[in-house]
C-alpha cells in the first residue's frame, strides 16, 4: 500500500482543480483559509469540497442511492449513541482541518470525545482545527478503493485513532487503529465494534449496509 503523500485522495467521480492553474499562489494556512471562503460561498450546492494535503481542491458529486442511506443510517446510529454516552458525533458535511499534513477533509461519519472537542476554538463558518477520534468512510459503488486507503492513512496520521473504511460491494470493512501500519481486513462482518474508542458502540454493519446495497 503506497503513502498518503505518494496516493491521491480524490474518488475516480470527482473534479479535481489545481489552485495554481487559476493564478492562486496560497499556499499552507493561507490556501486553507481561501478554501473555506470558497465553500462558504458555495454552501447552498449539492456538490461537496474537500482540499487535499497537496493543496488540490476536490469537488465531489452528491451521494446517490444506496451511498446515501448507508451515510444516514450510519449517522443515525452514531449520534444515538454519543447522546447517550457522551462526546461529538458528526456526518459528512463537517470539514475538519488535518494538523499535521496539511488539508481539509470531510468524513462520511466522525466521533470526538468531549475534551477535545472543548479544548479547540469554534468559529461560526469555519472547519473544525483537529482529526476527530474516529473516522469513516463508505465505499459508493464506483469509487476505487485506492483513494479510500490513502484518506484513512491521512487521518491516522492527524491522530484518528480508531477509522473504519466500509466496502459495500465487496462486504468487507478494513478496520485503522492507532499505531498500526496496516489495517486490519473483516470478510463479512455481521456487526462493526467500536473497541475501547467508543466503548458499548456496535454498528450493524449487515443490517445497514451490506443488505441494503
Amino acid at each position: 500500500m503506497t503513502t498518503a503523500a505518494e496516493s491521491s485522495i480524490a474518488p475516480d467521480s470527482a473534479l479535481v482543480i489545481h489552485p495554481q492553474s487559476l493564478g492562486v499562489t496560497a499556499t499552507g494556512c493561507e490556501l486553507e483559509k481561501l478554501f473555506i471562503e470558497f465553500c462558504n460561498q458555495n454552501s447552498q450546492s449539492a456538490w461537496r469540497f474537500e482540499l487535499s494535503p497537496q493543496g488540490e481542491i476536490i469537488i465531489m458529486p452528491p451521494v446517490h442511492h444506496p451511498g446515501d442511506g448507508h451515510e444516514h443510517d450510519l449517522g443515525i446510529e452514531l449520534g444515538l449513541w454519543a447522546r447517550e454516552f457522551g462526546g461529538v458525533a458528526r456526518g459528512s458535511s463537517a470539514a475538519f482541518q488535518m494538523p499535521a499534513t496539511g488539508g481539509t477533509l470531510s468524513p462520511d461519519a466522525s466521533w470526538t470525545t468531549q475534551e477535545k472537542w472543548d479544548f479547540h476554538p469554534h468559529l461560526a463558518g469555519d472547519s473544525h482545527p483537529f482529526c476527530p477520534d474516529f473516522v469513516v468512510e463508505i465505499r459508493s459503488t464506483y469509487d476505487n478503493l485506492a483513494p479510500l486507503h490513502a484518506k484513512m492513512q491521512i487521518y491516522m496520521r492527524n491522530h484518528a485513532l480508531l477509522g473504519w473504511l466500509i466496502d459495500p460491494p465487496n462486504r468487507r470493512v478494513y478496520i485503522y487503529r492507532v499505531g498500526r501500519t496496516e489495517p486490519e481486513l473483516l470478510e463479512g462482518p455481521p456487526t462493526l465494534s467500536g473497541e475501547n474508542i467508543l466503548p458499548r458502540f456496535t454498528f450493524d454493519v449487515a443490517r445497514w449496509i451490506f443488505d441494503r446495497s
